[in-house]
């Protein structure tokens, strides 16, 4: 692996040089794993140019946040510490001279003067630079206040007048952002840039070898099982192999959780296989999506309550408005959530899984029950047995259906409709059972005007047990090459609104709930608004209740609880207020101004006016965030 990178610099070493050489590469693409795994262990065995007798010596510093050249001779003097102390060497004079202020910083560290030579001694207990092979990473990634040009200067000098051998690592994609960063001092002091190009495929079994193979065997099994899925997500994400420790640091946690779950829990156990790969593949997306900052505060809603992601109308209307369009104009660009899907989801099913993203993106702790009921909604099960319509459509999904006689997949085929009729699917398998039952360019010639009309009719009968679910629309959404896709698109939009009315319904009731319980249960009302997963936090539902009731339920409230819900509406009205809430900025301007014309009538110094004012306190901040 890296042969050639390997050979660049052994050569480099075995000759006599007076310039660096930077090892180029993204970030977190395993340079300093390959720096101090594979390079560090050949580099102490070749000779020195003029002493085939002594072996060089590497060291690693990192620069990360380095703001002053006295920090960086510091931490050379850190590095060679142990190495004197344990050989009983002393820095030849060279070193000592040009990291003496680095090594006047320390404190605590005894009598360093015994580890620097002088002439009266002999010189082969003598640790000289030439010796030395120093490995400075993260060079872009070192404090504003710490000049380049310092650095540069500082390495040069050690290069031209010490003999050291340096090696950079550092991506210069972001390196030469710096403006101090010419051409002028990188010729001056490196020599050769080489590109470091991964092999994740290598280093994956290495980092899971090394972290799991001993000690976690069950998960390093399953790891190695999934390594082509794990290693294809990498690679599509530039190998950053930083985000691929993250992942399985977090994913350990998650898999030894449902092991334990799988084993106690008999009729969870069945479908373990689908749901492991379930929430593997979308712990790995939103791991890596995370710690490459791609999933932030703009976009994790739209991760969050996928009802955003393009939807089947929309498709239709791409594809209507694509047909007329010249070829040479160019297609707009991909919203996130498209490049999300494409890149974790082209080949695999979507779920979401609110524990896992919650609990990946530290907004809690990771709670398997959650998760369980999570799995139980996307994998139906009945007494422990796939149910007839989940069979059937196992049968019939590719490859299966092409192993069947004509005559048997006319008649399985037809039992789907049977089950469509019977409402025993859920709303997110219509569409998969619409395509079933018309791939193969209708191969039951079925009229698609009554088919479609049946299906309504059949999801419109299994209503009373359907569940809303947010990742609806994500795992919904239909391709444009699709058979019959205007007509597939129908149903999948059907299902959609009937998701979304699902939603409706069970939002007004909680809307209905929420001030029943200011009223007449605070500590059930403040319980709710300290649910950051509900919806109604998107939902201006204060607008809907009378202003003037609000007042007076405030108004008898205890003091305590006018408190907290003063710290409720500064919650939910913080700086940046989600754009779907601005519209209750009348409702906080109103009983703003009923409260302050209320306490004006009651001008005594009480506990009661106390808290309404900070009440009133903490609604004209939120006023002021309006604002802005």
């Amino acid at each position: 692996m890296n042969s050639n990178l390997i050979e660049i610099i052994s050569q480099y070493l075995k000759i006599e040089t007076n310039y660096a050489i930077i090892i180029n590469g993204d970030y977190g693409v395993g340079k300093t794993h390959f720096f101090k795994n594979e390079l560090s262990p050949i580099i102490r065995k070749i000779s020195l140019p003029k002493d085939e007798q002594k072996k060089y010596t590497p060291i690693h510093i990192s620069l990360f946040g380095f703001k002053t050249l006295e920090e960086i001779q510091t931490a050379i003097f850190v590095e060679l510490f142990p190495i004197l102390k344990n050989k009983n060497l002393k820095l030849a004079a060279g070193i000592g001279k040009s990291i003496i202020r680095g090594i006047a910083q320390l404190n605590g560290a005894g009598d360093i003067d015994k580890y620097i030579g002088d002439i009266t001694q002999d010189t082969d207990n003598w640790l000289n630079y030439d010796e030395l092979v120093i490995c400075f990473d993260d060079l872009d990634r070192k404090s504003e206040s710490l000049d380049i040009r310092d650095v540069f200067g500082f390495i040069n000098s050690l290069v031209e007048n010490q003999g050291v051998k340096i090696l950079f690592i550092a991506n210069e994609e972001q390196l030469i952002k710096d403006e101090n960063y010419s051409s002028t001092i990188r010729e001056k002091v490196i020599g050769v840039s080489v590109l470091y190009a991964p092999n994740p495929s290598v280093i994956y079994n290495q980092i899971i070898s090394d972290r799991y193979q001993a000690s976690s065997k069950i998960y390093f099994d399953f790891l190695l099982q999934y390594k082509p899925e794990i290693v294809a997500a990498i690679e599509k994400n530039k190998n950053n192999l930083r985000n691929l420790i993250f992942f399985l640091e977090h994913f350990r946690t998650i898999f030894y959780a449902l092991e334990k779950s799988f084993s106690e829990d008999k009729e969870f156990r069945v479908l373990k296989e689908e749901k492991q790969k379930s929430v593997l593949y979308f712990s790995l997306a939103i791991s890596i999506e995370y710690k490459l900052g791609l999933l932030n505060s703009t976009n994790a809603e739209k991760i969050r309550d996928t009802s955003n992601i393009l939807l089947p109308n929309d498709i239709k209307m791409l594809n209507l408005l694509d047909s007329n369009k010249n070829q040479d104009e160019q297609k707009p660009e991909p919203t996130y959530i498209e490049l999300f899907k494409e890149k974790y989801y082209s080949d695999y099913n979507y779920y979401f899984f609110k524990s896992v993203f919650d609990y990946i993106t530290g907004s809690k702790a990771f709670d398997v029950n959650n998760l369980k009921n999570e799995l139980n909604s996307h994998f139906i099960t009945e007494e422990g047995k796939l149910p007839k319509q989940e069979l059937l459509l196992k049968e019939l999904g590719y490859l299966d259906c092409l192993k069947l006689s004509n005559k048997d997949y006319r008649k399985k085929t037809y039992g789907l409709l049977s089950y469509v009729d019977d409402s025993l699917f859920q709303l997110n398998q219509y569409g998969t059972v619409f395509h079933f039952v018309t791939r193969f360019d209708n191969m039951l010639n079925l009229d698609l005007n009554n088919l479609k009309e049946r299906f309504k009719k059949g999801i419109r009968k299994g209503i009373p047990k359907y569940k809303y679910r947010m990742d609806l629309g994500f795992y919904m959404t239909v391709s444009s090459d699709s058979e019959f896709v205007e007509d597939l698109t129908e149903i999948v939009q059907y299902c959609l609104e009937i998701n979304s009315s699902l939603n409706k319904n069970s939002e007004k009731e909680e809307i209905e709930n929420y001030l029943f319980l200011l009223e007449s249960d605070f500590e059930a009302f403040d319980t709710k608004t300290l649910n950051r997963d509900s919806q109604i936090r998107f939902t201006p539902f204060w607008l809907q209740y009378d202003i003037n009731k609000v007042y007076r339920i405030i108004r008898n409230l205890k003091n305590d609880q006018i408190w907290r819900l003063a710290h409720y509406f500064r919650d939910r009205y913080r700086r940046h207020i989600y754009k779907e809430i601005l519209p209750e900025k009348e409702f906080v301007a109103t009983l703003l101004s009923l409260i302050n014309n209320g306490t004006k009538e009651r001008a005594k110094k009480n506990l009661e006016n106390a808290s309404l004012h900070y009440l009133s306190k903490c609604l004209n901040d939120s006023l002021l965030n309006f604002e802005e």
